[in-house]
């Protein structure tokens, strides 16, 4: 569903309340940031989001500003999503954790919402960018984390492709219907994950713990559908011991066998939403995504979702009818 759209422009204020305009409405439509402008009064902003399911879409147009988001600013809440963004003007500087960027126009960036990060616009930018809930993001991309304050270059090779993907997203995702938008979004991830899959001088001494980590999901990935699949059966595949398995996981905020879960919900989800599956039963898709039990199935989905499958699929069905 559309929903929550809002534009915002710092023009229709006195000057002296533009700046501490735009922080109060990045607050409400992004996260909190300790802004400073170049100017002691006037700040010209536009903001325009627009949430698309799990996703939120912002596009803002602004005057030079430097930006920190630290700790305490984390701590004041709100979602935890990983921002994609591209500019079409301006330059900025973005820095998370060991990684820093010098973005321009056509580079694409990620930052993460739950982790300290500074940027810095020493000229007017505009920037368009995609909110991706963490969840989703953490579940298809291994290893996103490490790509936060990296950039890949829109105008070759893998970076090309998704800055064109991206652009086509956010011009036509108001017109796909709704049973369409739960693939598009995974595909719009999973060009993410290719474009910035890390080279090897991006890896530094993790290199072979992060590669491992790789294989053990991909692995995971090719057998989601196998109802054996458990932190156990993983750890015997890689031929080591199931304690090993949860440390190469230990970083992140959830467990192997939550990894396996929510991998195997967010499929079955994109199976449920597409006109594809109108003849298979939601027992059915439960089976081919590893779940022996479909009482079970519809717990764990409502569970991370906020509805069952057989509402989410029906609401589904009503929205790509209007």
């Amino acid at each position: 569903m559309i929903a929550n759209e809002e534009s915002w422009s710092s023009a229709a204020i006195p000057r002296p309340r533009q700046l501490p305009g735009f922080q109060e409405v990045l607050d409400r439509t992004h996260f909190h940031w300790d802004l400073k402008g170049q100017g002691d009064d006037g700040f010209l902003a536009k903001v325009h989001r627009r949430s698309v399911d799990d996703f939120v879409f912002t596009q803002i147009v602004c005057d030079p500003i430097k930006g920190f988001r630290t700790a305490s600013d984390i701590r004041q809440g709100g979602e935890d999503y990983f921002c994609l963004l591209f500019f079409d003007g301006g330059e900025c500087g973005l820095q998370q954790g060991r990684n820093e960027s010098w973005l321009s126009k056509d580079h694409i960036a990620i930052w993460d919402s739950v982790r300290p990060a500074m940027f810095d616009a020493p000229e007017a930018i505009c920037q368009t960018s995609i909110l991706i809930p963490h969840r989703t993001a953490t579940t298809i991309v291994p290893g996103i984390e490490d790509m936060c304050g990296q950039s890949v270059d829109g105008r070759t090779g893998l970076g090309a492709i998704l800055l064109s993907h991206l652009k086509q997203v956010h011009a036509m995702v108001d017109t796909i219907a709704p049973g369409d938008r739960p693939a598009v979004l995974r595909a719009t991830v999973e060009l993410v994950a290719a474009a910035f899959r890390p080279t090897l001088a991006d890896t530094s001494g993790s290199t072979f713990r992060r590669a491992l980590l790789n294989r053990v999901k991909e692995h995971i990935l090719n057998n989601l559908g196998d109802p054996g699949l458990t932190p156990a059966s993983v750890a015997a595949a890689f031929r080591f011991s199931p304690r090993y398995l949860h440390r190469l996981f230990e970083e992140f905020d959830f467990t192997v066998g939550d990894w396996i879960r929510r991998r195997r919900l967010h499929a079955a989800k994109v199976e449920l939403a597409s006109r594809t599956s109108d003849g298979v039963t939601v027992t059915e898709v439960a089976m081919r995504y590893g779940f022996s039990d479909a009482s079970h199935f519809s717990h764990a989905f409502k569970q991370e979702f906020g509805v069952g499958p057989r509402d989410f699929r029906q609401q589904a069905r009503e929205g790509a009818r209007r």
